[in-house]
């Protein structure tokens, strides 16, 4: 698999290129803001790697919320639905319910997945495996940022594909039944679309060709509390607040709580995402080469990282409850 890996990474990723920044911006009397400002780039298709279903013992009290906020009617169609399910996806059925939805949302998620085999349902409603180093696809087709600036974006968009399969299978599919709308094409134009949509989202003030501020990702995130589980914070990782920012954001990729984080080396430059941990290291969607990669764990608490280029972090975007 590794060889493989090696022989389309070789095959399809074509040399970074990095926008330079004007006279104006090494000035230095620019506002500290503008530093917040970013640019993501680099592209690379991957083969998805294999993954298990999701666990939902760490969303139990979610669950539980969900079905208590139900009125008794909802409960026992949830209930059948539930029985009704088969082994493979019962699990997507419950992560659907952590995220809040109700019992129309998972009626209607069961029928479109009854039946499915796992390869499927893997395919369709996970697009990142959280245990593991690999390329990010969906039918070899990169689940990356379109162009120099939505890093961001992309980051914002996967955390919710990891948290809501729903979210996942509608990028997937456009939650249709017609096989033709589970094609890469359409699921690109879908990718694309979204990605569009939170970048305008998160730049009403803020100039669109800057990228996105800690802040906005913060935002964004918000608006999406429910399906996360959580409310999120921007954190500067500067002075005394920088380490417990840090210590922060490993707790939380260790309880898979993906965590946005902004990178740089003289100014910032590009989010990443961190989705999880493996013994001494971090694992991290990289949405430029659409790959999962890990970071020492050590070195990302002291600042200090190497990820294309970059070997500075400056702010990260937390859980806060």
């Amino acid at each position: 698999m590794a060889t493989r890996s090696r022989l389309w990474a070789k095959a399809f990723r074509p040399a970074r290129t990095v926008r330079r920044w004007t006279a104006f911006v090494r000035r230095p009397a620019v506002v500290s803001t503008l530093l917040l400002s970013l640019t993501g780039y680099g592209i690379g298709p991957h083969v998805q790697p294999d993954c298990d279903p999701p666990t939902v013992a760490s969303s139990a009290a979610r669950v539980a919320k969900t079905l208590a906020d139900a009125s008794p009617g909802d409960q026992a169609r949830v209930d059948a639905t539930l029985g009704a399910a088969g082994s493979a996806e019962r699990p997507y059925l419950l992560q659907a319910l952590a995220a809040g939805h109700n019992a129309d949302d998972i009626v209607t998620f069961a029928r479109l997945i009854r039946g499915k085999k796992p390869e499927w349902l893997r395919r369709h409603l996970s697009l990142i495996d959280p245990d593991g180093p690999g390329w990010v696809a969906y039918r070899f087709s990169p689940v990356q940022q379109t162009d120099n600036t939505s890093c961001g974006s992309m980051t914002i968009l996967m955390a919710r594909a990891m948290a809501d399969p729903l979210y996942a299978l509608y990028l997937t599919t456009g939650d249709s039944t017609d096989r033709s709308d589970a094609s890469a094409e359409h699921f690109q134009a879908r990718l694309t679309a979204e990605e569009h949509r939170i970048h305008d989202a998160t730049n009403r003030f803020w100039p669109k060709r800057l990228g996105s501020t800690p802040a906005g990702v913060s935002t964004e995130l918000n608006r999406h509390a429910d399906a996360l589980g959580t409310r999120y914070k921007s954190r500067l990782v500067t002075g005394t607040g920088g380490k417990p920012a840090l210590e922060d954001a490993v707790k939380a990729a260790g309880s898979h709580q993906p965590v946005p984080v902004l990178i740089g080396d003289w100014i910032p430059r590009h989010y990443i995402l961190l989705i999880g941990r493996e013994g001494s290291d971090l694992l991290f969607y990289e949405p430029g080469y659409a790959t999962v990669d890990r970071i020492s764990a050590q070195s990302f608490l002291d600042g200090k990282i190497d990820v294309i280029g970059f070997h500075h972090v400056y702010a990260v975007i937390t859980p806060t409850r």
